[in-house]
Order: structure tokens, then sequence, then C-alpha cells
């Protein structure tokens, strides 16, 4: 069976639909993260997947109907969304699985006190020097991560870890430790031999640049908390906001029907990549996961838009998956078709399905007059668009 171009225009004929080249395509310049390292507080790590905090506030602008509302981000990230309704004065709630994104939202979505802002100003020196000291007397374990022993040049590699269990050893506010691990945490990928690639890490080329002295870790650690620390005592923004570390689609044992104005999110997209590959370094350096089974429990729970975890003995037809024709139509074309997995249709199948499943439960939260923008992208496998999109809007609708 050929899927054809009729099938797409009339799936597309329902919706008005914009092309980045068109007249009134106001988004495009706002979708990535690119712009945002000189900002309050996003600055603070530079999140691979993260977009424009401007977007989110022209979003919340256009489409807010309630301006005492609550905004939700059921894939929070590095926490923009919660950050921009924050900023026009509104709630914010979000739901985040990775344990290390959760602990990056909560940094960047916590009122410090003035007594932390003095105490992580001194503590941000000291654990420094308290660290080069350690480095000299004591060898650092490395995490059971298979590729530890090459992640850093063997020069900085003690001192950089000594760094981590002096901060890991930090007795004062929880506040001021949690901001010290994030700055060594946002130095990570500049200092290791790795670097974010697709669907994971890849080694660095040697050049120039290479982190090899203990003088350059300590100048590249000492800016983040430069960063960190002009931040928290310069703009003065409330925060009001709840951080949740579990899946969005638990979200009804903890939102009460109608009680949201708005929902925004961007979705791992369908596309395979596994978002714990990517983060790899800061999840197992970070000591947000210890052993392997720790990484399959988050791999578990994540959005299936990845093959890791999933079997081939699965039987779909006991689980009862939400579906729309189209997609079925979709993936009953695509396992016709030579695949470099043989488990793609029974992902796409089950992604679909979690967000179709997520969007009910949006529609039960949101109030009469509510919202919900997606940020999301589209795929193809074995030549076959599956554009998101529009399957997503067609399931909206119902």
């Amino acid at each position: 069976m050929i899927i054809e171009d009729s099938f797409y225009k009339n799936l597309e004929a329902r919706y008005e639909v914009t092309y980045p080249e068109q007249a009134g395509a106001t988004y495009t310049s706002l979708l990535n993260f690119s712009d945002e390292g000189n900002k309050f507080r996003q600055r603070w790590y530079r999140y691979k997947e993260g977009y424009s905090v401007d977007l989110i506030k022209m979003l919340i602008k256009e489409y807010n109907n309630n301006p005492n509302g609550v905004i939700l981000d059921p894939f929070l990230g590095s926490g923009t969304t919660v950050m921009a309704a924050n900023e026009l004065g509104l709630r914010g709630i979000g739901f985040e699985v990775n344990p290390f994104s959760y602990f990056l939202s909560k940094c960047k979505l916590t009122n410090y006190t003035d007594a932390d802002k003095q105490e992580f100003k001194k503590a941000a020196k000291a654990i420094l020097v308290d660290s080069e000291e350690l480095s000299e007397k004591e060898i650092i374990s490395l995490p059971k991560l298979s590729i530890a022993n090459k992640v850093f040049d063997s020069n900085i590699q003690n001192y950089f870890m000594a760094i981590k269990v002096v901060v890991d050893r930090y007795s004062g506010s929880e506040n001021v430790k949690n901001l010290l691990l994030l700055g060594w945490l946002s130095s990570l990928e500049t200092i290791s031999q790795y670097r974010k690639a697709g669907n994971g890490l890849k080694k660095k080329a040697l050049s120039k640049n290479t982190v090899n002295n203990k003088f350059l870790v300590t100048e590249i650690i000492n800016g983040n908390y430069e960063n960190i620390y002009n931040d928290i005592v310069g703009k003065n923004l409330k925060i009001n906001a709840e951080i949740i570390n579990d899946s969005s689609l638990q979200m009804s044992s903890y939102i009460e029907k109608e009680s949201l104005s708005g929902v925004i999110f961007s979705p791992p997209y369908a596309n395979s990549f596994d978002y714990t590959e990517i983060y790899k370094l800061e999840l197992w350096f970070g000591s947000f996961v210890k052993e392997y089974s720790d990484l399959k429990k988050l791999r578990e729970i994540s959005l299936r838009s990845h093959l890791n975890g999933l079997s081939s003995k699965t039987d779909l037809s006991q689980l009862n998956l939400r579906t729309i024709p189209e997609l079925d139509i979709l993936i009953d074309n695509l396992k016709t078709r030579e695949l470099w997995d043989k488990k793609i249709p029974m992902m796409l199948k089950m992604y679909f399905a979690e967000m179709f499943e997520l969007l009910d439960k949006i529609w039960e939260s949101l109030e009469v007059d509510g919202f919900c923008s997606i940020v999301v992208g589209n795929s193809a496998y074995g030549g076959i668009i599956f554009p998101t999109d529009l399957l997503i809007a067609k399931y909206a609708e119902s």
C-alpha cells in the first residue's frame, strides 16, 4: 500500500497551516535555546532541547484568558515555561521525570534568601580551595558508567571529581549546596572529552581547546558560579512554581479538573532519541543514577520516544492503546517497509498512544477558556512521513 499525497493534503486541510517561509510564520526565530545564553537564570546551564523564554511569553500573551491563571508544562526540561509564566505574574506547574532536568529546574525556580546569597558567595570560593587540597591527598572514584575513565583528561580528572566530593560533603544550606552542584554540572560538557550529538554523546576532536589543566577547570567553574551569584542577587523575581518529579501521565493525581488556564510544552519527539543517553554524563556524574538498573527504571517511565527497553514480544493488542485511523494507516504501511529496527512501528504506536492519553488528561485539567500549545517536530521512517503535529491536532479535536 502506498501513502498518496492526498492523504497528507486531506489531513492538513483541516487546519490553518503556516510554513516557515510563509508570511505570518511568527515563532520560527524563538524555537531554540541559542539566544538564551546570557539571559536571567537561563545561562546557568545550556539545555540542548531548550527554547526561548520569549516564545512562551508570546504564547501566553496571545492565548491566556485568565490573568490569575496557572500554566502547566508536562515536560518541564530546564524550566523555561514556568520561568516565563512567573515573569508574567502567573503561577507555574511542571512535571519532569529526568532527575537531572528536575534538579536543574528546581535550582532555577527557587526563591533564594539574602542568607542563601551571602552563603553561596563564600562557599563558591571555599569549595575550590578545599577541592585542590583533597585532590592532592585522595584518589576519587568514578561512577559506574562504562566510559567514565575516558571522559576527562587525566591531568584534571581527580581535581574535577574532588570538587564533586567537596560539594557532596557540604553541610550548609540545601539551596546553596544545590547551586554549588549545578555550577559543577554546568561545566561537565565543556571540561569533558565528549559532546552532545544526535542521540547521545560523541568524542570531541582533539584541539587546542582541550581542558587539560586545573587552572582552566577553576576558571570555567568560577565563571558558572559568578553567573549564578549575579542572577540571584540581581533581578528580583518572585518564583511561584510547583515542580513535580513524576510522569505527566500521572497528572490527575496532582492537578484538579478545570484548574489550568494554559498548557505549553515540547514533548520528546518521535525520533528514537533516548534522552537518558543525551544526558548520561549529568545523570551518572551528578549521582542521579548510580546503577544501570536505575537507568532502566528511568527509561521505563519516560515517554516512549525511543527503542531502549522495548521488547519485540510485547503484545500491543492487549494494551488498549489510544489511536486514530490516520495513524493506523501510516503504521500498517510502515510494517511493510524495510526498517533499521523492526520495533519502530511498536515504538510509534506507543508514543502516540501516550501523547493521546496526555491530551485527555490536559483536556480534563483545563478551564473552559483554557489553551494548549505544543512545540513538536515531525518524523519519518522507511520513507513514510509521520506528521506528528497534524496527528496530535486530529486527536485533540475529539
